[in-house]
């Protein structure tokens, strides 16, 4: 147990040197073509306006196979998802297109040497400013405050080895039963667990969280 506490820590540690590194070398002028051109086939798709929980397979939505950095959703998008997620639960009328490029824009996207730019997605860490520059109020949220009301963005990594990836998901607390969107990126919907299961799934691999007002 301590081997995979370390082992998250680690990640973790990773994952904010990432972030801190890319904020002091921006690549604008490279994040901006990259965000034109996915825009423009993206935008030419037909998503439905509707929360996403297919990531995976996009047969309710289409979103699959949208394109994000110089890979698809499918393989990489959760972070985008889980803000548009968010911004519909909160009755803001949104363009999945418009998210993803929001996100391109602003430089969100994980880059390391070696690895094809967009392939890890968005780093975590970056998704509170991106939804506060869509004007939505965020505040830091561990795994025990979103077992209250409200609406959080919760990124966690899938296991201790982290060569499985992290996982990025919307959920919706009401009366202590926690509603996750996009938790297993197949089906129409959104899947329901009370507060004590919530907290132990994603409480161990824990990277960092959202309250969205």
């Amino acid at each position: 147990m301590r081997s995979q506490s370390f082992r998250i820590r680690a990640g973790n540690f990773i994952l904010r040197a990432e972030h801190a590194l890319r904020r002091l070398l921006p690549m604008r002028r490279m994040n901006a073509a990259s965000a034109e051109r996915n825009y423009s086939f993206n935008n030419g798709r037909d998503i439905r306006s509707r929360t996403v929980n297919d990531q995976s397979d996009g047969k309710n939505t289409g979103v699959a196979l949208l394109r994000l950095g110089n890979t698809v959703m499918k393989e990489s998008g959760c972070e985008v998802i889980a803000a548009y997620n968010a911004l519909l639960l909160m009755g803001r009328p949104v363009s999945f297109a418009d998210t993803a490029r929001l996100f391109e824009e602003k430089g969100c996207l994980m880059r390391f040497p070696f690895v094809k730019y967009g392939t890890l997605g968005v780093n975590p860490y970056d998704i509170g400013s991106v939804m506060e520059s869509c004007g939505i109020a965020c505040s830091h949220a561990e795994p025990e405050q979103m077992c209250s009301d409200g609406l959080y963005i919760i990124s966690y990594w899938n296991s201790p080895k982290l060569r499985d990836g992290l996982h990025t998901i919307t959920v919706r607390t009401t009366d202590g039963i926690c509603c996750t969107y996009n938790y297993t990126m197949r089906g129409p919907s959104g899947s329901v667990m009370p507060a004590s299961d919530f907290l132990e799934t994603f409480s161990a691999g824990y990277i960092t969280g959202y309250r969205l007002e």
